[in-house]
């Protein structure tokens, strides 16, 4: 019984969105909408229910078959996601050794006129690679921001990924319950 009702509801709604509307102003200057005309109301088209996510990508046409050619995006074409995998949002990073590793994901892939880059604190690194793992030397103790930047062969910018906030910390020798530390008072240090 149940999915009866699921059909005929979803069945009722469908013969809904190809219904007309009508509108009209009253006497107040008020605006109203409706299913049934009304003297004086005039009939209005309807487009399609109202949304408030990201609009709809395009997408990149399928390759014929039997070429073997892998579609890539190019420049008319838009990337649909760009975010950084790793590090995690808010993640903390213990003694990486001052060396950064990065993960992008990308939908579609990254063209071959593309090239990736990173902002960390705000400064572009000018990376130019076509990696999605990258590795970033001097990144040290310290709260940061990364984001991934997709650029053209200009330089500019294509399309950017949201901030990703994360943390590096490091083992201090000078602390006292540090394994070091206390090798140290042990030998005499």
């Amino acid at each position: 019984m149940r999915k009866w009702l699921i059909l005929l509801s979803t069945m009722l709604v469908t013969a809904a969105s190809g219904a007309p509307a009508w509108t009209w102003v009253d006497g107040d200057g008020q605006v109203h909408f409706s299913d049934r005309p009304v003297p004086g109301a005039r009939q209005v088209e309807l487009t399609g229910a109202q949304g408030f996510g990201a609009p709809a990508a395009r997408l990149t046409p399928p390759t014929p078959a039997g070429t073997g050619a892998q579609t890539t995006p190019t420049a008319q074409t838009p990337y649909r996601a760009l975010n950084i995998a790793s590090p995690a949002e808010q993640q903390t990073l213990w003694n990486i050794g001052a060396t950064l590793s990065v993960q992008i994901d990308m939908d579609p892939p990254l063209s071959t006129a593309h090239r990736m880059d990173l902002i960390l604190d705000g400064q572009r690194r000018n990376l130019n690679t076509a990696s999605l793992l990258v590795t970033l030397p001097e990144v040290f103790r310290g709260a940061h921001t990364l984001q991934a930047v997709v650029i053209d062969a200009s330089g500019a910018e294509v399309m950017r990924s949201p901030t990703r906030n994360f943390i590096v910390q490091q083992n201090s020798i000078q602390n006292p319950n540090s394994p070091t530390a206390r090798a140290r008072r042990a030998n005499g240090g």
